[in-house]
C-alpha cells in the first residue's frame, strides 16, 4: 500500500446513507490529503465545479442522480479525474455500465476498509507516475521546439524545483549562473508563461503548472 501517495489525493465520497458516508470518511481522513463527503451526486458535481478532486468514490444506487450518471457526467467533464464505483452484489447490472464507462474501480458493499484503501493507493500512485511522465514529456517537447541558450535555461529552471515545484531565482541569478544575457532569460520565461508551464507566484518565484494537459492544449511552443 502506497501511504504516500494517498496523502497527495483530494478524494471526494459519494452517498446518500450517511452511515456509508461516516464509514469512508473515517477510513480516507488519515490517509488522503483531503476528504469530502457528500450526499448525493448533484452536490458533488457543484463541489467539483468549485474543485476538482483526484479520486471520487461514488455508491451506484442513490435517490436521484446515480453513481453511473456522475461517472458518465465526470468523463464528459473531468476525464482526468479517477472514479471508484461501490454497489451491493445484487447490482451487477451496473457493473458492465461502469466498465463501457471505464470506471478505474469496483468494490462491492460492504466496503472492507483495507480494500478501499489498497485500491485507492494503487490508484493514487499510477495518476503520480502518469503526472510525472506528463511533466517529462512537457520538458522533452519544449526542448525540441526551442535551441541555444534557452534549453539551457529551461533545463536549470527545471532541476531548481523544490519539493512543491516551485522554483525561487530572478533572471539576473540565471544569467550569471549559465552565462546568459538577461533579455534571452526573459524569453525564456515567456515562452513558459505563455504556455501555462510556469504560474508566476510573485517576483523571483514561478510554481509549475502541474496540470501540464490543460496547460498546453491547443498550444504551439515558441
Amino acid at each position: 500500500m502506497n501511504v504516500k501517495a494517498l496523502q497527495e489525493m483530494t478524494v471526494v465520497c459519494v452517498d446518500d446513507e450517511q452511515d456509508a458516508l461516516d464509514q469512508m470518511h473515517l477510513a480516507l481522513t488519515s490517509f488522503c490529503k483531503k476528504t469530502i463527503c457528500l450526499p448525493s451526486a448533484e452536490k458533488a458535481l457543484e463541489a467539483i465545479a468549485v474543485e476538482p478532486p483526484d479520486i471520487v468514490v461514488t455508491d451506484v444506487r442513490m435517490s436521484q442522480m446515480s453513481g453511473i450518471d456522475l461517472l458518465e457526467a465526470l468523463r464528459e467533464r473531468y476525464p482526468e479525474i479517477v472514479v471508484v464505483i461501490v454497489s451491493a452484489h445484487s447490482e451487477a447490472e451496473y457493473l458492465l455500465a461502469a466498465i463501457r464507462l471505464k470506471a478505474d474501480g469496483y468494490l462491492l458493499k460492504p466496503i472492507n476498509l483495507y480494500e478501499l484503501l489498497d485500491l485507492l493507493s494503487k490508484l493514487a500512485e499510477q495518476k503520480l507516475i502518469r503526472s510525472e511522465l506528463d511533466q517529462k514529456n512537457l520538458l522533452l517537447k519544449l526542448l525540441n521546439s526551442i535551441g541555444g541558450k534557452r534549453v539551457q535555461i529551461i533545463e536549470y529552471i527545471f532541476a531548481h524545483l523544490d519539493e512543491q515545484q516551485v522554483f525561487h531565482g530572478t533572471y539576473d541569478d540565471i544569467a550569471e549562473s549559465l552565462g546568459a544575457s538577461k533579455p534571452t532569460v526573459v524569453s525564456a520565461f515567456q515562452s513558459l508563461l505563455e504556455n501555462g508551464v510556469l504560474v508566476r507566484v510573485k517576483n523571483g518565484v514561478y510554481r509549475l503548472n502541474t496540470d501540464v494537459n490543460g496547460a498546453v492544449n491547443g498550444r504551439e511552443y515558441l
